[in-house]
């Protein structure tokens, strides 16, 4: 007969999240944490709160921050206790853009595109307006037209998403130089606006 004390595993009593977060150090260089926390970061922190979530010290952090700033990964917020740093409006919207070209086809996206700009220009029918400032000038507090202009502004910011996608998969690295990336980098700005200065989620 088996002894059970012999079959059986001891059971672990460790933290599992502290067991990953060690796993996660061992497996990352301080710039890979930096970067990964900076890009969950959506309320700005200071360069040490930055530091003790990516295991690193304060100077490092701030070192890898200052060189995601430049690149435009994070911004930057200055008070009157120092410096604090967040994921930058642009990143996010260059991470959703990405991800929607990933998941789509270059027909899904010409389709998504066609039905935004439909309802988009059945919203404008609708209400006699050019646009939502124009509709939400119009209007009166209460009035149920603020439904329409948030929704409206909704379609413009994933018609700028949807575009933007799409123009990736004309894009070649080797033809158009800057000319093109100066393009594909006004896209991002443009998409970046509205929604992306938040965490709302923009879909196709």
């Amino acid at each position: 007969m088996t002894d059970q004390s012999e079959s059986t595993p001891p059971t672990w009593d460790g933290d599992v999240n502290e067991a990953a977060t060690e796993e996660w150090v061992e497996e990352t260089t301080p710039f890979e944490r930096v970067r990964d926390v900076l890009d969950v970061t959506t309320e700005p922190q200071y360069a040490k709160e930055i530091a003790d979530r990516a295991r690193v010290s304060e100077p490092t952090a701030r070192k890898h921050l200052s060189t995601f700033v430049e690149v435009g990964r994070a911004e930057e917020i200055s008070t009157g206790r120092g410096t604090r740093y967040k994921r930058s409006a642009q990143s996010v919207a260059m991470s959703r853009i990405a991800a929607i070209h990933r998941e789509c086809s270059k027909r899904e996206l010409t389709d998504s595109i066609e039905r935004l700009r439909e309802e988009i220009a059945s919203l404008r029918e609708e209400y006699g307006a050019n646009d939502p400032d124009d509709l939400a000038f119009e209007l009166e507090s209460g009035d149920e037209g603020w439904q329409a202009v948030a929704r409206w502004r909704s379609l413009e910011e994933n018609l700028d998403i949807a575009k933007a996608a799409l123009s990736l998969y004309d894009f070649d690295p080797d033809e158009g130089g800057t000319a093109a990336a100066e393009a594909d980098e006004s896209r991002a700005k443009d998409a970046s606006r509205g929604a992306f200065g938040n965490d709302s989620q923009a879909y196709v």
